[in-house]
Formats: structure tokens, C-alpha cells, sequence
């Protein structure tokens, strides 16, 4: 059987969830070589447990299994990355739905609590930010503040109050985002985001793969990628599809969601 029937199919090869300044970050450690930084520009927004668990972020519940899920994931993704000294990889989907966006969120999220590095995310599905709702944060200001020259990037991040975490949010919709995301604009955010900070790892969260151009004009910015497949949706010729857009750029593996055949551990291939 083919890797992508495998995938979609028989779902053994899967992760399971059921159904402002710029930033000046001053690196501090404890003995167990954990990274503390201390965000003295950055704006903080303290989002509760209860708020993340409300909105499907379970990734910092050590007790949770589904977090345990992530942090398999993260282990497998980082191994990758870190053999190849990539800090900047790209979360997307074949079609809308697939949960992309909660994906990254989680995978940022458990990233950040591993402790030794601090993680950007970054809202980069410019038509239909997302991010943001997962977070429960109501922006004053969104990457497309940033694209129509009225706000900076230090005006946008955003900490959670989740320890090694930032944000880069969305807050509205932008029009003409296949345009956007082709203009040296971006290009330009993306090599100012990669350098910034040697220890950190920027997580875009993409539009899906089959809506758009956008994607094929982004990821040759990006060390890598990741695509989020849809388990009982996504048919093998979307995934087929998809595989084939990523084209060159290395793709890290792909992760089933939304299965209820979910597995105690997520493999991904």
C-alpha cells in the first residue's frame, strides 16, 4: 500500500486530538540549563489554563496524554531540525479544516516548554488568521500592520505568559494576501525572523496547500515543513496533491489528525 493510503487509510502513522517592542528577550538559566528569558520590551498577555484548555491547547498538561502526544512529536521534529541546524519550519494542510492551526499552536507550545529554546509562532495564513482565537488574545495590532507599514514588529509579538513563548499574531484578514505573501515584504520579515535570536525556532502556520499559491511562493523561505492531513477527509489524491506542492522543500513528515483510531504515541512519516 502506498505511504499515502497508509496515511489516510488505515491511520497507523498519527497524532490524535480529539474530536509589543521588538522583542528583548535577556536569556537567563536555572541549573537544570532551561532557558528563562526575560521579556523586558515584548508585550505580555497572560492567558489562563482554563482559557487554553477551553480552546484546545492541552500541550503544556504534563498530565494529559494528548500532551504527551505533542511532546513525541516535538522530540521526533526537533531531532530532525537540530541535526540540520534549521530553526524555521512550516505547518500546513491540503484543504481548510484539516487543523493546522491548533496543530502549530500545541506543537509551539510543547516546543517552548522543552526548555531549551524559546519559540516564535507566527500567523502567516494571511486571509484567515487564526492563531490568535486559539489564544484567546484580542490583538491591538496584526501582521497586516506590519505589510501596510503601520505598526512594527515590535509593536505586533506578543508573550502568553507561557515561559520561552511568542507570538506573532493575526488580527483581520488580508484581501490580497496571495500578493502579499510574493512581496520582498515577507521575504524580508522571514530572513529578520530566523536571524533575531540564534537559539530560536519560528513556526509559520501556513494557508492549506490546494487553496492557493501562497504556499508554493513561502516555503522556499523556510528550512522545512509539515503537512497536517485530515483523517477521514482528506482523500489519498489531496495528500497526492499536497506532497507535490511542498515539491523541493524538505517536508519533515506528515501528521493524521483528528482520528478516532488515535494511538497512545503519534508516529508520523
Amino acid at each position: 500500500m502506498s505511504r499515502i493510503k497508509s496515511i489516510v487509510e488505515h491511520g497507523k502513522q498519527e497524532l490524535g486530538i480529539g474530536t509589543q517592542a521588538v522583542e528583548s528577550a535577556s536569556p537567563g538559566d536555572d541549573r537544570s540549563g532551561k532557558l528563562y528569558p526575560q521579556y523586558t520590551n515584548t508585550r505580555t498577555v497572560e492567558v489562563t489554563a482554563e482559557t487554553l484548555l477551553a480552546n484546545r491547547i492541552i500541550a503544556q498538561g504534563n498530565l494529559d496524554p494528548r500532551a504527551k502526544r505533542f511532546q513525541v512529536l516535538r522530540t521526533k521534529i526537533l531531532q530532525q531540525m537540530r541535526k540540520k541546524n534549521w530553526n524555521t519550519l512550516a505547518i500546513t494542510a491540503p484543504t481548510e479544516g484539516a487543523g493546522k492551526s491548533l496543530v502549530a499552536a500545541n506543537l509551539a507550545v510543547s516546543m517552548a516548554m522543552e526548555g531549551n529554546q524559546t519559540v516564535l509562532l507566527v500567523d502567516m495564513d494571511l486571509s484567515k488568521p487564526s492563531i490568535h482565537r486559539y489564544f484567546g488574545l484580542h490583538p491591538e495590532h496584526g501582521i497586516h500592520d506590519y505589510f501596510d507599514g503601520s505598526s512594527g514588529i515590535e509593536e505586533i509579538l506578543v508573550h502568553p505568559g507561557i515561559e520561552r513563548l511568542v507570538l506573532l499574531p493575526g488580527k483581520r484578514g488580508i484581501v490580497n494576501s496571495s500578493e502579499q505573501i510574493s512581496s520582498p515584504m515577507v521575504k524580508h520579515l522571514v530572513q529578520e525572523l530566523k536571524a533575531r535570536y540564534e537559539s530560536r525556532l519560528v513556526i509559520f502556520d501556513l494557508p492549506p496547500t490546494l487553496v492557493s499559491d501562497e504556499v508554493l511562493v513561502f516555503l522556499p523561505y523556510v528550512d522545512c515543513s509539515l503537512l497536517v492531513v485530515e483523517a477521514g477527509k482528506n482523500t489519498p489524491k489531496e495528500v497526492e496533491n499536497a506532497l507535490e506542492a511542498v515539491g523541493t522543500n524538505p517536508l519533515l513528515g506528515t501528521v493524521l489528525n483528528k482520528s478516532d483510531q488515535a494511538k497512545d504515541l503519534p508516529i508520523y512519516n
